[in-house]
């Protein structure tokens, strides 16, 4: 007697909402094992292994080219550490090391103190909306330019100013920024780990060193990183842009 074949979460979700006589079931936000389980096979064995476990669990390919690229070329081995004496192996330590556990984060300790600027920043008062609040769509035209919008928005701010950039390599935008914090404007911005080079660049070029950024509050950001059992592991990215504005005014999108 053969035994049924295993059907992956996705694929009898699928199946299900394929068909007309199958009602549409509760929200499942549980785990999805056999998608943990097929990624931490394409961070250790590649492509074909990849699917050979897809085949096993009876999932379907839930990963586009674009993403599996992504996970092979960002994929990491896990960090070395010295022999304890008596030739034991050492077991991962520190922040830095690799759980056991697949899709867990250790985020990096870090020994500096946090930067004055930033204690200013905490302490900046907020204010309540006095108005009632609304949202506006923007879209590029002949009569909307959404970069002008963006250079507005920073010129206009009187007291904070918090960007979140995934790739930050405008040095118009870069001059704003510079010059609303020769205003006394706080500004702080985030970047995303992997577009950290490229801000390098940029102030390079623009022969902008350490000295001229001291009134700017530059951190970096990480992503979720996926840890296989092996120790592989591979960081997503962020891939968003926001700004917000003396605490009332949020501007969140992209323009090319």
């Amino acid at each position: 007697m053969s035994r049924a074949r295993q059907v992956g979460k996705l694929r009898r979700r699928l199946e299900d909402v394929k068909s007309q006589w199958v009602r549409p079931a509760k929200a499942d936000l549980s785990d999805h094992e056999s998608a943990r389980l097929a990624t931490d096979a394409l961070l250790d064995g590649g492509p074909e292994a990849y699917r050979q476990v897809l085949h096993q669990e009876g999932e379907v390919d839930f990963l586009s080219s674009a993403e599996t690229q992504y996970i092979q070329a960002q994929a990491r081995e896990p960090p070395r550490t010295p022999d304890t004496p008596g030739g034991a192996e050492a077991g991962p330590r520190g922040p830095d090391a690799c759980s056991l556990q697949s899709g867990t984060y250790y985020p990096a300790a870090s020994e500096d103190s946090e930067p004055a600027l930033l204690h200013a920043w905490a302490s900046a008062e907020k204010p309540c909306l006095q108005e009632p609040a609304g949202a506006t769509v923007y879209f590029q035209t002949d009569k909307h330019n959404i970069r002008d919008l963006v250079r507005r928005c920073i010129t206009r701010s009187r007291q904070v100013l918090a960007i979140l950039m995934d790739v930050f390599t405008d040095v118009e935008i870069f001059c704003d920024l510079l010059e609303a914090a020769k205003r006394g404007v706080l500004v702080c911005v985030l970047l995303d780990q992997g577009g950290v080079r490229l801000f390098r660049e940029m102030c390079d070029r623009a022969q902008v060193c350490e000295r001229h950024l001291q009134s700017l509050a530059v951190r970096s950001v990480g992503a979720e990183v996926h840890c296989a059992k092996s120790g592989r592991r591979f960081a997503g990215r962020v891939q968003a842009k926001f700004i917000i504005s003396d605490w009332s005014y949020v501007l969140s999108g992209s323009y090319r």
